[in-house]
């Protein structure tokens, strides 16, 4: 049993984080609540804006970047569940964020970051499971953010469409990593209820964004509801208009078990 200087501690701790939602009994909680399991580059901005157009969510921000946790967070699940009160303060019944595997486990440096996972679905929250299928292209894009700093563009928006020089350890650096990501987001989640939303699939044609929407609108038990969002895309179709040493590139992925990322 905690000693009551223990608790004091605590709850000065719990003010001192950003958890100051949690300690507000006025504010209520909500019941329907979501995460979005994903990584970066995974077209989680749009699908985020296509959730926001429907007037009970709130998809909140990567709650656990430190552009906005401000430093590690010590309680997790504490920290969540005052995040999750914000819906209520804006007036909607529904909350959700997105969170990486990678600020999981390396920016928080959480060992236990698939019980925090379980434990949240054990408390009634929902999972999307957000991921890209194509790890060259995926490198691809973080590739040229690096190059070009631009992470998204909305329509009306120009950015310089350039072509980089790759090269190939690093790419296949990415391919295997993206990879090994995919592995361990399945074993996260292979007890945990979950609906996909593949990128290439789902997110990168505008024609299907309705169409993903609505299958996460029922699943939050939630009813239809248009969607749009002006957000496009920073890179293009064709790999050879990407990539400037694009057939050294194909050469070496030829005839692999990687050829089927050129496509």
């Amino acid at each position: 049993m905690s000693r009551p200087g223990e608790k004091l501690t605590l709850k000065k701790r719990i003010r001192k984080w950003k958890y100051r939602n949690y300690l507000d009994f006025r504010i209520k909680s909500p019941d329907n609540k979501f995460v979005i399991y994903t990584r970066g580059r995974t077209g989680s901005t749009v699908l985020t804006e296509l959730l926001n157009c429907h007037p009970e969510i709130f998809c909140d921000v990567e709650i656990f970047n430190f552009i906005y946790s401000g430093s590690r967070i010590k309680f997790p699940i504490p920290y969540i569940q005052s995040c999750s009160k914000r819906s209520s303060m804006f007036g909607k019944s529904v909350y959700g964020f997105k969170v990486k595997i990678a600020q999981l486990r390396v920016e928080h440096q959480y060992s236990d970051y698939d019980r925090i996972l379980s434990e949240l679905s054990k408390d009634g929250w929902k999972f999307i499971h957000l991921k890209r299928v194509n790890f060259l292209r995926h490198k691809l894009s973080s590739l040229m953010v690096a190059e070009t700093n631009i992470f998204h563009l909305r329509n009306g928006e120009t950015g310089e469409q350039k072509k980089i020089n790759v090269d190939f350890d690093v790419i296949m650096e990415g391919i295997t990593y993206g990879e090994e990501v995919e592995r361990t987001e399945e074993e996260n989640l292979k007890n945990i209820p979950h609906i996909k939303v593949i990128y290439e699939t789902d997110i990168l044609d505008n024609s299907k964004h309705q169409e993903t929407a609505d299958r996460i609108f029922e699943y939050l038990g939630l009813s239809p509801q248009p969607v749009s969002t002006d957000l496009k895309r920073i890179t293009v179709d064709r790999l050879q208009d990407m990539i400037i040493n694009y057939e050294e590139i194909e050469k070496r992925l030829k005839g692999t078990r990687f050829e089927k990322y050129l496509f």
